[in-house]
Parts: structure tokens; C-alpha cells; sequence
């Protein structure tokens, strides 16, 4: 148990990241207080410095070799967190820019790539607590389509917080991304409905051959 749940250099950055996305959060809800433009700023920089930990929280578990149940728990966590905490208010509040002479002042998430987005995660969730109450085992393998999905996820909220500053050839930026990260979502979804069925097919035929 105490090394499931030991809290070295990697964990202790995992959870600072977790820790980090209530200021983001905060920044996002107060994007359009009058004077408070520099929150948007803030928001794009401390989205950058948690990006910065979760290479930094690999490569010191690599490093170190100090990876652990615990940090394979927390650092799809803490990206799970962010990405909802992100689209859930990109969908309901966008992202305001001083207005155009096309008119176009507000961006505003698709209600559609938050279901996508929000949707997986939830597969991935139901998915682990069927495992586990169907095998008595904790299962956690981490996908390459799932953490291509992820990357493009937050690579399309930077997108979206940086919108307003964009050069007019590259404004459409946003829209590009939350197609591909959509599309991802769902392939990834498919990937780990089939992998948990993989799964609990041969944990089944190992109970029945005992």
C-alpha cells in the first residue's frame, strides 16, 4: 500500500496541476469583468505551465523510476478535470474579443464538442467501474488514441483563449481543432469500449477455467 499511494516528485507535481485548475477556472468565469482582460492572459498562462508539468511529471516518473498506481491515477485525472472544467465554460460563456467589422465578437464552444468531449470521459469512467466490480481489480491502461484525444483537446481550448489575438487568416483556428478533438473523442471511446470488453472476455475465461 505504501508504495501504491507514496508521493514522490512526480505525484506531488500530478496533484499540483489538479490544485492549479481552480485559479484557471476562476480566470475563465471572469474573462468579460470590465478591465479584467489580463485574466485571459493569466488563464493562457497558467494553462501553459500545467501543460509544462504534465511533461515534466513523465518524464521525472521515466527518470526516476518513480511510477506508481497512484500517478497513473492522477495524471489522467488532472488532464480529465481540466479538459471539462475548459469546455463546459467555453460552451456556456466562449470567448469575448473586442467587435469586428464582420460582427464576429463572441466564440462559443458547439454544445456537441462538449458532449464529445464529456461523453468519453464517461465511457472511460463507466468502463473502469465495471471492471472493477466485475474482476475485483483495478484496471488502468493508458490508450495512444486517448492521449492523442487529450492533447488535441487542450490544444483546441488554447486555441479558443487565444481566438481574440489571432490574425484574421488563422481565426478559424478554433473551429479546425474542435472538429478533430470531436472526432478523436469518439474513436477513442470506441477504442476503450472495446478494450474493457477485451478484458473483462478474458478475466471471465480465466474464472471459468479455474
Amino acid at each position: 500500500m505504501a508504495g501504491v499511494l507514496r508521493m514522490g516528485w512526480p505525484n506531488r507535481i500530478s496533484v499540483g496541476r489538479v490544485l492549479a485548475i481552480g485559479p484557471f477556472v476562476v480566470c475563465l468565469l471572469n474573462l468579460d469583468e470590465p478591465g479584467r482582460g489580463w485574466l485571459r492572459w493569466l488563464a493562457i498562462g497558467l494553462f501553459g505551465a500545467m501543460a509544462v508539468s504534465d511533461m515534466l511529471d513523465g518524464y521525472l516518473a521515466r527518470r526516476l523510476r518513480d511510477e506508481s498506481p497512484l500517478g497513473a491515477f492522477l495524471d489522467p485525472l488532472a488532464d480529465k478535470l481540466l479538459v471539462t472544467a475548459a469546455v463546459l465554460i467555453l460552451c456556456i460563456r466562449g470567448v469575448h474579443k473586442p467587435a469586428e467589422p464582420d460582427g464576429m465578437s463572441l466564440l462559443v464552444l458547439p454544445n456537441w464538442v462538449a458532449v464529445g468531449a464529456i461523453g468519453k470521459d464517461l465511457v472511460v469512467c463507466i468502463g473502469f467501474a465495471i471492471i472493477y466490480v466485475s474482476t475485483g481489480r483495478v484496471f488502468i491502461q493508458p490508450r495512444r488514441l486517448g492521449k492523442w484525444c487529450t492533447t488535441v483537446q487542450l490544444a483546441m481550448v488554447l486555441a479558443m483563449l487565444l481566438w481574440p489575438s489571432l490574425p484574421n487568416g488563422a481565426s478559424r483556428l478554433p473551429q479546425i481543432m474542435w472538429t478533430i478533438a470531436t472526432a478523436l473523442a469518439a474513436l477513442a471511446a470506441l477504442d476503450y469500449i472495446r478494450l474493457g470488453s477485451r478484458h473483462l472476455a478474458t478475466a471471465a475465461a480465466k474464472s471459468g477455467g479455474e
